[in-house]
C-alpha cells in the first residue's frame, strides 16, 4: 500500500481534496457566511448591525461545522471501502493511500476538537444544550456510516437532514447569543419570526434537494451497494419506482419554490423572483426531464452533480434577495 508520505506533493494534495470533499466544504462555508451577512445582519439587526454575534465566535462555529463534516466523510470512507472499490475505485483513498488506523485517528481528532470547541461556544452563549448538539451530530454520522447508510430511506434522510443542520445551526447559535441581551432581544422581536421562516425555508430546500441527490447517487452505485447488502431504493423497489420517488420529491421542491416566488413578488423582490425562475427552477425542471431518460451510470453521475449546482444556486439567492431589497 502506497501511503501519503511516499507520494509526490501534487498527489498528496489531490488525495486530501478527495478525502475532505473540498467542494462540499466550500459550499458549507459559503452557506453559513451568506446566512450571517445576507439574512441575519441586514434583517434581524437592521437597526443595529453591530449587535450581531462576534465574528470570532461565528468563525469558530463555521470551523466546527467543517471539522464535523470532514470527520463524517472520513468515517464514511472507512466503512465504505468495499463499496467504493467497486463503485468508484479511482477515488478510493483509505486502504490505498491512507491506512484504516490513520483514518480512525483523523476522525477521532477532528470530532474531538469540534466537540471541545462546541462546548466553548456553549459556554460563551450560556447554553450547555447547544454544546450537546455537536457530539450528537458526530455520533449520528458514525451510526449512519456504520449502519443506517445501508437501511432503506434512513440513510438518505440522515444525510439530507444534516444538510439542513448546516443552515439551522447558524440560527440556533445566533438565537442563543441574542437571548443574552434582553433589551436587544425585545428590539428585534418583530423580525425574529420572519428570519425563522427564512431559515426554515432554506433548510427545507437543502433537505429536499439533498434527498433527491442521495437517491440519484444510489441509482449510480447499485453495483457496489448490492454486493455490500445495502437496502437502497433502487435495490428494493427497482430503478423505475426510485425515479418516481426522486421526481416526486423534486416536484414538491419546485412547488414550494413557486410559493416562495409568489411571496418574493408580493414583497417587490422582483430580481430574486426572476433569479429563482431562471436558475433554480429551470435547472430543477431540466433535472426531471433528464432523470426520466437516464440509463447509464454516467447519466446518474451528471444528475448528482446537477443537484449540487441547484443547491449552490439556491444558496446564492440570499445575495440576490439582499441586493433586490
Amino acid at each position: 500500500m502506497k501511503l501519503l508520505k511516499e507520494l509526490p506533493f501534487y498527489a498528496v494534495v489531490k488525495t486530501l481534496v478527495q478525502l475532505v470533499r473540498l467542494p462540499n466544504v466550500l459550499i458549507i462555508i459559503l452557506t453559513q457566511f451568506l446566512l450571517r451577512y445576507c439574512i441575519l445582519q441586514p434583517y434581524l439587526y437592521s437597526g443595529a448591525p453591530d449587535s450581531i454575534s462576534p465574528l470570532p465566535d461565528f468563525l469558530i462555529l463555521v470551523f466546527i461545522t467543517i471539522l464535523i463534516a470532514i470527520g463524517g466523510y472520513v468515517i464514511n470512507d472507512y466503512f465504505d471501502i468495499r463499496i467504493d472499490s467497486i463503485n468508484r475505485p479511482e477515488k478510493l483513498v483509505i486502504n490505498r493511500l491512507i491506512s484504516r488506523l490513520t483514518a480512525i485517528k483523523i476522525h477521532m481528532t477532528l470530532n474531538g476538537v469540534a466537540i471541545l470547541l462546541g462546548f466553548y461556544l456553549a459556554w460563551r452563549i450560556k447554553a450547555i444544550s447547544f454544546g450537546l448538539v455537536f457530539p450528537f451530530i458526530s455520533g449520528l454520522l458514525w451510526i449512519y456510516s456504520a449502519k443506517y447508510k445501508r437501511i432503506l430511506f434512513w440513510g438518505n434522510f440522515i444525510v439530507a437532514a444534516l444538510s439542513a443542520f448546516v443552515i439551522l445551526v447558524v440560527w440556533l447559535f445566533e438565537f442563543f447569543w441574542l437571548r443574552l441581551n434582553a433589551e436587544q432581544f425585545i428590539a428585534v422581536l418583530p423580525a425574529i419570526r420572519w428570519v425563522t421562516r427564512v431559515f426554515i425555508a432554506y433548510a427545507a430546500f437543502a433537505l429536499l434537494v439533498s434527498m433527491v441527490r442521495e437517491i440519484i447517487k444510489d441509482m449510480e452505485d447499485t453495483e457496489g451497494d448490492a454486493i455490500a447488502g445495502c437496502k437502497t431504493f433502487p435495490l428494493v423497489l427497482g430503478i423505475r419506482y426510485t425515479k418516481v420517488i426522486a421526481c416526486a420529491i423534486m416536484i414538491i421542491t419546485i412547488l414550494l419554490l413557486c410559493y416562495v416566488q409568489v411571496i418574493l413578488y408580493r414583497l417587490s423582490l422582483h430580481m430574486a423572483f426572476w433569479y429563482l425562475m431562471f436558475t433554480v427552477q429551470s435547472a430543477a425542471v431540466y433535472l426531471l426531464v433528464k432523470l426520466f431518460n437516464a440509463r447509464e451510470k454516467q447519466d446518474y453521475h451528471f444528475l448528482s452533480s446537477l443537484c449540487k449546482l441547484i443547491m449552490v444556486a439556491g444558496i446564492l439567492s440570499m445575495e440576490v434577495i439582499l441586493i433586490s431589497n
